[in-house]
């Protein structure tokens, strides 16, 4: 378990998801509420030892934790961000979609590109 030492004003965390799946990189910016309360760089509020969120109410918490940042983390969630970017965008594409032909064929031969040069 981490303690109000384990985070000091200016560390890089990563939040995790109940999964302990990376969800986002923040900075933890100060303590509040006597050191009892920290508040990251994204505005959210976490208990100091990081287990769970300031404002929660509840007696069984399996939510989002705060964690120290680890190696390979910033990487993970720029992956996730750019599936579900890719995702929603192809989710919202229809024959009426604003973008020229060409324009969504210049995006199809980039992907298809770079699936290829991963398959070399």
């Amino acid at each position: 378990m981490f303690t109000a030492a384990s985070f000091r004003v200016g560390d890089r965390v990563t939040i995790r998801s109940g999964q302990s799946i990376p969800q986002s990189i923040a900075t933890v910016e100060r303590y509040t509420e006597g050191g009892r309360c920290m508040v990251l760089s994204d505005g959210s509020e976490w208990r100091a030892d990081g287990r769970r969120q300031w404002s929660f109410r509840g007696s069984y918490y399996k939510g989002p934790v705060v964690e120290p940042f680890e190696q390979g983390d910033d990487e993970f969630v720029a992956r996730r961000r750019v599936v579900g970017a890719l995702r929603k965008f192809g989710d919202s594409l229809t024959m009426d979609s604003a973008l020229s032909t060409e324009a969504l064929q210049r995006i199809l031969d980039a992907v298809d590109k770079e699936k290829a040069a991963v398959k070399k």
